[in-house]
């Protein structure tokens, strides 16, 4: 069967389990009761079923409920955050049944690798990010949950782009050419890229971080593992779920630019005549950045159905999202629709469905680029002011003084299209074989095309006209498909339980991209389709196509062990077989053990009536990291000129290469208190990662400038805390808070053999390299000079020498490490308020302790050219005697004034008002009559505002981190700023609605 085939097959047994609903109707007497919490409040919603039967019913807005049942029948009684209790019937008319929230019953059911088991017998580290969580802000990205809300992840926008990235590290980074990102489990379907995602469709997020719980995922595991399940219908509540919002968006702050003015003293200063005129500043005084930054939007709406009966459920629904940025052409969309359908189709076995279908659309600006190389954000801060939007022929307006062009060439002279397309779905099936003994058989598909469309205006930018144009286009389509067969056996005697897991998986993925690409087009054709343009003999680059293939067979199994609820243990492993590596060195297997002692359960404990519950928890495991690699790394490849057909060497690789395997230890404390009302949960660990992949330079008759091998070493230690808390709790007025702090110190304690220093990243134009690889510190070491004041009669900038002498002219061996851009610890702080009706939810997020190199202002207050400056070079040194700490213009060119040094380095330490929402849950009783079950407006602030001593547009950024970077420039250029897209405050004002 070909790939079409097999996606309709997958697509047709989605929906033949979508209507699978089987329904019986029994009854014999009616019995009525009330439904509550801990408090005595009602609970509207809660589902009330029949023990074993399909017949249900839910609470209403006072917890009342009426159902019809045998008079010895069981009722189930259950609801979102509270344990599911079963009572008789036989205890009398009317009932009232007390539910208890899950975090003091402490039986709430966490998912994590190949299962889910109950919070209070997790043995490892994990942190889980709940739907509610997810809700309360306007996520595009579903990375962002975990930003501020999960302990020990550490999380950073690389662009405020619609559509962009993020850096997202799980307890620090153990590689340095290798892949640092987490593994993304989806409804049991691994995978690198979650961005297409509806955040709406998702239930929890399970960060697995510790190697004990993230082991059995072996060579990908490394980076830690994000668990990411879906929704699913809830048998006898059918609800149909209306949400929406709409938001209008804001740059944070501006950065002020000289006026035409005061860029007329500046210029004709710089270049010591009269170069700017009287007549050309009242001709034009532009203030570009106002010109180019604008109000954006960012809208969403999604409706879901979901619900079923005993036997089937499901949940299906439909998203919009669009995204358009402060700075324009930038915008993002996404149309996405869901379907997950569980089926009991007999008592042994049990049939599920998750599909999810998605169309993005991005629409790129070049940022994270110098002036003279059309970044949009530093082309806003240094077109000078008299440059008119447009010269009289129509194209682009030019600074004359350096030639090069205002930020409309970056916005209207190209665009930079991405079509993404991607169906996920799988298929699963649960046998009961015996009591107890279960196998599961999964089969999963990933299948994306994507398209990047590419056009260079032949007539409106400069380099338009000396190209006459540029296009291209390339289209790649990937198919990654998964089998997972396990079986699974769970026993109880006496006080033990046991559990037990083997399987084995495999998954295979083939990826084919095409690039077809040209210049030189005739005028004739500007304004034909894209298409056409391509029929056109003007074409003069031959088309290329790549085709990458991996494959990965692995086997794992899992003890778990548990004694009178107090002893518990667990151990895993997992063999894995890669195709990334030579056959000598495909196979691994990875071990991991973990233990936990709950204190609480012990009779010396039993008259602490403080303590509800105390638990330590230790645990080892190593787990592996082929992230990141390269599908044919191991093998040395060659270039074919499509042309001449002369052979030339691509590359050089050892086949040698193998997998990094860190080994990680973990001791952890969860602790609740006072009956729930004060919980703490605290973790150290320390990983160590051998084989660590780098690039290491070559001598120049190698002709290779680098070769991969696995010759470093690197090493994470760190804390982290997450605390809760009930501070009210009364009828009408609740408050909670939660807050987790995560430290963690990063260090290459080997970099190869012979080598200790390494100077070539974190690239500045025109200045070098900002950033050094350095053993015995963390990645992201900033490597520059000590700027040490101005010089009052020369109005040079003044450096620091090795000798400590002071000097305008410093040699290279006078640099030092100046920082890092790692931050000492990372912050989230939580405040739910809950009055009556009213909810106040308050969300700050930080950094504390990393530093930023300001490339942006390095460039706005460097004044080697006529580019435009910052505000601040006004006080610049003008003559002999002035007392200033902005040095003078540069007539000759030399950059000597603004070097990588200290005065560029920034304090990047931020604390954000990440989200402000107030909402409003309507009465009940009004809503009956209009036909909804219940309604909730809300207006939410995001990004409001940061308190921060950076001096750029935002202290979150990371110019390298983007995705079509290298993994050196990702894992090592950390904290450098070269004019990002800034990140945007947005007012935003929503509904919810759920229908009868």
């Amino acid at each position: 069967m070909n790939c079409t085939g097999k996606i309709l097959s997958f697509l047709l047994l989605s929906m033949c389990l979508t209507f699978l609903s089987i329904t019986t109707n029994a009854q014999n007497q009616t019995f009525r009761g009330t439904v509550v919490d801990t408090s005595g409040s009602p609970i509207l919603g809660a589902s009330v079923f029949v023990k074993g039967t399909s017949f249900g019913t839910t609470s209403n807005s006072k917890g009342e409920f009426t159902i019809s049942a045998p008079s010895n029948a069981i009722l189930s009684v259950s609801f979102v955050g509270y344990k599911t209790r079963e009572v008789s019937v036989g205890l009398g008319s009317p009932l009232k049944v007390i539910l208890v929230p899950l975090n003091i019953a402490l039986n709430s059911v966490v998912v994590v690798a190949y299962g889910t088991q109950q919070e209070k017998d997790i043995t490892g580290a994990v942190s889980v990010v709940t739907s509610k969580q997810i809700a309360q802000r306007p996520i595009v990205n579903l990375g962002e949950a975990l930003q501020g809300q999960a302990a020990g992840v550490d999380v950073v926008s690389n662009s405020g782009k619609p559509g962009a990235g993020l850096t997202i590290r799980v307890r620090g980074s153990s590689s340095i050419s290798a892949g640092n990102d987490p593994l993304y489990v989806v409804d049991g379907i691994p995978m690198s890229d979650i961005s297409t995602l509806d955040p709406n469709d998702i239930a929890s997020m399970t960060v697995l971080k510790d190697a004990a719980s993230a082991a059995i995922y072996g060579t990908r595991a490394a980076n830690g593992v994000v668990v990411i399940t879906t929704k699913k219908g809830i048998p006898g509540k059918n609800t149909i779920n209306f949400s929406g919002y709409y938001g209008i968006s804001s740059t944070t702050r501006m950065l002020p630019v000289l006026n035409a003015n005061q860029y007329q003293a500046y210029a004709n200063e710089q270049k010591g005549q009269t170069v700017v005129t009287d007549s050309m500043v009242r001709a034009n005084n532009i203030n570009w950045p106002g010109q180019v930054f604008q109000d954006g939007h960012q809208q969403s709406y999604q409706i879901s159905f979901s619900g079923g009966n005993e036997k089937t459920q499901h949940y299906i629904s439909l998203n919009y999202m669009d995204q358009v940025g402060i700075i324009k052409p930038a915008n993002y969309n996404r149309l996405s629709g869901r379907v997950n359908v569980t089926t009991q189709a007999a008592k042994w076995l049990k049939l599920s469905t998750n599909t999810t279908i998605t169309q993005s659309h991005t629409r790129d600006v070049t940022d994270n680029a110098s002036v003279a190389r059309e970044g949009v954000v530093l082309s806003a801060l240094e077109t000078p002011p008299t440059v008119p939007e447009f010269a009289p022929d129509g194209t682009i307006g030019i600074n004359p003084l350096t030639g090069w062009e205002n930020p409309l060439g970056a916005i209207l002279g190209r665009y930079n299209k991405n079509l993404t397309d991607r169906l996920l779905s799988d298929v699963d099936a649960q046998v009961k074989i015996y009591k107890g003994l279960q196998f599961e058989s999964r089969f999963g598909i990933d299948y994306g095309n994507f398209t990047d469309t590419y056009f260079l205006d032949p007539f409106l930018t400069s380099f338009g006209r000396q190209t006459e144009g540029q296009q291209s286009r390339t289209t790649t389509t990937n198919l990654t498909w998964l089998s997972e067969q396990l079986l699974s056996y769970k026993a109880n005697w006496g006080k033990s339980s046991f559990s037990a897991l083997a399987g084995w998986t495999a998954q295979d993925s083939h990826t084919l991209g095409t690039t077809i690409s040209g210049s030189f087009l005739k005028p004739a054709f500007r304004f034909l389709s894209w298409d056409a343009m391509y029929q056109r003999d003007s074409i003069k680059q031959p088309g290329t196509t790549a085709v990458d293939d991996w494959a990965l067979i692995s086997y794992l199994g899992r003890i778990s062990y548990s004694y009178d609820n107090k002893y518990l243990l667990q151990a895993n492993i997992r063999q894995d077989q890669s195709s990334k590596f030579a056959p000598g060195n495909r196979s691994a297997t990875f071990p991991s053990v973990s233990a936990g002692w709950r204190i609480s359960q012990e009779k010396f404990m039993q008259n602490v009536s403080a303590i509800s519950d105390l638990k330590l928890r230790a645990s080892w495991g190593q787990n592996g990291n082929q992230g990141g690699i390269g599908s044919y790394s191991y093998l040395p490849l060659s270039n074919v000129n499509p042309v001449t057909g002369a052979v030339t060497a691509a590359t050089i690789a050892p086949e040698s290469l193998t997998w990094e395997t860190t080994s990680q230890t973990d001791i952890g404390v969860d602790a609740t208190l006072f009956n729930g009302i004060l919980s703490f949960s605290g973790d150290y660990y320390f990983k160590k990662t051998k084989n660590v992949l780098i690039n290491i330079p070559l001598p120049s008759q190698a002709g290779f400038s680098t070769a991969p091998v696995n010759a470093a070493s690197m090493q994470n230690t760190g804390e982290e805390f997450l605390i809760t808390s009930k501070n009210i709790d009364k009828h009408d007025l609740k408050w909670n808070t939660s807050l987790n702090i995560s430290f963690n110190q990063n260090k290459i304690t080997r970099i190869g053999e012979g080598i200790k220093f390494m100077n070539a990243y974190g690239g500045i134009y025109t200045r070098g390299n900002s950033i050094a690889l350095v053993q015995g510190k963390g990645l992201g070491e900033f490597y520059g000079y000590i700027a040490d004041g101005v010089d009052p009669q020369t109005g040079h900038q003044l450096y620091l020498t090795q000798k400590g002498t002071k000097t305008d002219n410093p040699l290279p061996s006078d640099r030092v490490l100046m920082g890092s851009a790692q931050p000492t610890f990372v912050y989230g702080l939580n405040n739910d308020v809950n009055y009556k009706r009213f909810t106040l939810t308050v969300f700050i997020e930080g950094s504390q302790g990393n530093k930023i190199f300001n490339a942006g202002r390095l460039e706005a207050e460097a004044m080697v050219n006529s580019a435009n400056q910052s505000e601040a070079v006004i006080n610049r040194w003008q003559k002999p005697g002035d007392i200033t700490d902005m040095p003078g213009v540069s007539t000759n060119g030399s950059t000597n004034n603004s070097l990588i040094s200290t005065r560029f380095l920034e304090n990047g330490s931020y604390l954000r008002f990440k989200t402000i929402t107030l909402s409003y849950e309507f009465d009940p009783k009004v809503l009956s009559g209009i036909g909804l079950r219940s309604a909730t407006a809300y207006v939410s602030a995001n990004n409001l505002f940061t308190v921060t001593k950076y001096k750029g547009f935002d202290p979150e950024v990371n110019s390298y981190g983007t995705p079509g970077n290298s993994n050196d420039d990702r894992n090592i250029s950390l904290g450098v700023d070269n004019g990002a897209y800034p990140q945007s405050k947005m007012i935003i004002f929503g509904v919810n609605f759920n229908l009868k």
